[in-house]
């Protein structure tokens, strides 16, 4: 059963390590929640060591200089992983192996022309009608784009057999403040339409593993995950063994309800 908090001090004694997400528990994309600076400082304080998890299909040093803009001192956080650096390491992985050829020819859907997630590979960027042999689903811009138009040029790479990589899993995203599809809803389309896609981020169990090992070698049982989505964040944590606390007035919070129970939950962050 949740047991409700009003503050992270309450229950301090039931974890040794935190792991956090980024969006909908510390910031909106534009501003800092009211006393999340705090919280991250008094767990600092108490030598809590705290690792972000982000969905984001960039790397983690974009992820670190947008916190830092944000008001978010890096030094607050042992690390920060992102699905786009977990598919960084995948795509170094099958080039080391050789299952990924060298100079294969890459397309890559994101947000602002990022390629960070393929930058410093021996692999080629291309264009969608490139003859693309791998696709990386990295992002979306529902703000400029229709989903119907991503899927007319999605379709002929499915059909061709041209597998996909999906570096960030959340089906929905929050543009311009209202909720629109994500890169995720892009994957499951591209499924649909015969492609294969193998999909990096929460809730997959790598990401928890990687922030885990990011913050020491303690049992999996006292790091908590602090989340807003019960599908990502609880639900993953708890998979990987995790305690976790739900953020309630989260954007996500109220998208996934009865997919995880929390073993705790507030309203908001607070210490």
């Amino acid at each position: 059963m949740t047991r409700d908090i009003t503050g992270l001090a309450e229950i301090r004694t039931e974890f040794d390590a935190v792991l956090i997400d980024q969006f909908g528990v510390l910031h909106d994309g534009q501003t800092q929640f009211p006393g999340t600076r705090e919280c991250l400082e008094a767990l600092a304080a108490e030598g809590v060591p705290v690792a972000a998890l982000s969905n984001s299909g960039k790397r983690s040093s974009l992820n670190i200089a947008r916190l830092e803009r944000l008001g978010f001192s890096a030094a607050l956080f042992r690390n920060v992983i992102t699905s786009g650096e977990l598919g960084h390491d995948r795509i170094a992985r099958l080039l080391a192996g050789g299952e990924l050829a060298r100079d294969t020819p890459v397309a890559v859907i994101s947000r602002d022309g990022d390629t960070s997630m393929i930058d410093g590979l021996s692999v080629r960027h291309v264009g969608l009608r490139e003859g693309p042999r791998l696709l990386i689903l990295a992002a979306a811009e529902p703000e400029t784009r229709t989903l119907e138009s991503y899927l007319d040029e999605l379709e002929p790479l499915a059909k061709a057999g041209v597998p996909a990589l999906c570096i960030n899993p959340d089906r929905h995203i929050y543009a311009n403040g209202v909720a629109a599809f994500g890169p995720g809803m892009l994957a499951e389309h591209y499924q649909a339409l015969g492609g294969t896609v193998e999909m990096l981020g929460k809730p997959g169990i790598e990401m928890f593993r990687a922030g885990c090992a990011t913050l020491g070698d303690g049992p999996a049982d006292r790091v908590l995950m602090i989340g807003d989505s019960h599908a990502h964040d609880i639900a993953g944590a708890a998979a990987a063994g995790c305690r976790t606390l739900l953020i309630s007035s989260g954007v996500q919070a109220g998208t996934d309800h009865g997919v995880a129970e929390a073993d705790f939950q507030m309203d908001r962050l607070r210490w």
